[in-house]
């Protein structure tokens, strides 16, 4: 990882024009350019296949254990588009903005992968709320 950190800033001092302040901060900007490198490592060492933001999650048993292990599990579970989007947003604190300079897409993408990570976690853990218990999808 810390090769990584290393050549957001070798990125940074080679290409300065790439950042604009307009479209916010340095600090967004440096975490989309990590995002990036990461991404662009794994699936060279790993042979990735792309990323799915519509992959379905694993399913889900609502009787495995306290309610915050339950949750961090669905929340793993969501495709890996929604599931950085609904962590920057909801666990980190970053705007849609941020988001958006981070994951190189623009505000009503960020949305409206927000509001599906949302949509099946509410799906995912309805039996919780209607005290069922029981698996989930």
């Amino acid at each position: 990882m810390p090769k990584i950190a290393q050549d957001c800033f070798v990125e940074l001092l080679r290409h300065p024009d790439r950042f604009e302040s307009a479209r916010g901060s340095l600090r967004p900007f440096l975490l989309g350019v990590a995002r990036n490198l990461l991404l662009r490592r794994w699936r060279t060492e790993q042979r990735l296949d792309p990323i799915d933001e519509d992959i379905h999650g694993e399913v889900i048993d609502l009787t495995a254990g306290p309610v915050s292990m339950l949750i961090g599990a669905a929340v793993q579970s969501l495709p890996p588009l929604q599931r950085e989007a609904l962590v920057l947003f909801e666990y980190e604190g970053f705007t849609l903005e941020e988001i958006g300079t981070m994951v190189n897409a623009n505000i009503g993408t960020v949305k409206a992968r927000l509001h599906r990570a949302r949509e099946r976690l509410r799906h995912m853990l309805a039996p919780l709320k209607n005290g069922t218990g029981g698996h989930s999808r």
